[in-house]
C-alpha cells in the first residue's frame, strides 16, 4: 500500500512534529518515487479556536490574509531549503477547520497517503493521539501513517 503511494500529503502547522512527519513523509516519497508531496497548512479562524476578540468580518479576513501569506512564504522557504528546491512538491494554504481541510483536499488532489503527526500545536482533544490527527484518520478517504513523536 504504501510503496504504491503516488500522491502523498504532508500537512504541517509548523510546529516540531508536525516538521519531522513532514521530513519523513519526503523520505518516503523519494523512496516509492512518489509523483508529489503535497504540503499543506491550514490556518484555523478565530471563532473555530472559541476567541471572541474579533468578530467574523473585517478585522478577521485581514487577519487570516496575513496569516495565509505567512505560511505560503513559510512554505516557499522549507521547499527550498528542506526540501531541496523540488518540483515534485506542491504547497498549498487552506482556512478552516484543518481536519476538514486536511480531508477536503486530500479528495480534491486524489491523495493516495497522508502523513502526520500525533501531535501539533493544539494537542489539547486527545491523550493518545492529537486532536485533528485522531478526525483525519477516521474520516480519511485514503491511508493515514502517523508519526508518533
Amino acid at each position: 500500500m504504501i510503496h504504491s503511494a503516488k500522491k502523498i500529503l504532508a500537512p504541517i502547522d509548523f510546529s516540531e512534529p508536525s516538521m519531522k512527519a513532514m521530513a519523513s513523509a519526503w523520505e518516503l516519497a523519494k523512496e516509492v518515487d512518489a509523483e508529489k508531496l503535497y504540503l499543506l497548512h491550514v490556518v484555523t479562524p478565530h471563532h473555530l479556536l472559541g476567541i471572541e476578540a474579533l468578530p467574523v468580518g473585517g478585522r478577521e479576513i485581514a487577519r487570516e490574509a496575513a496569516m495565509i501569506e505567512q505560511a505560503d512564504e513559510e512554505l516557499a522557504r522549507i521547499k527550498k531549503d528542506e526540501l531541496e528546491n523540488s518540483g515534485k512538491i506542491v504547497t498549498a494554504t487552506a482556512v478552516g477547520s484543518p481536519a476538514i481541510k486536511i480531508g477536503d483536499y486530500a479528495r480534491e488532489e486524489g491523495i493516495d497517503l497522508i502523513v502526520m503527526s500525533t501531535h501539533g500545536r493544539t494537542n489539547e482533544d486527545s491523550i493518545l493521539v492529537g486532536g485533528t490527527t485522531e478526525k483525519v484518520i477516521r474520516h480519511a478517504t485514503c491511508a493515514v501513517l502517523v508519526i508518533r513523536r
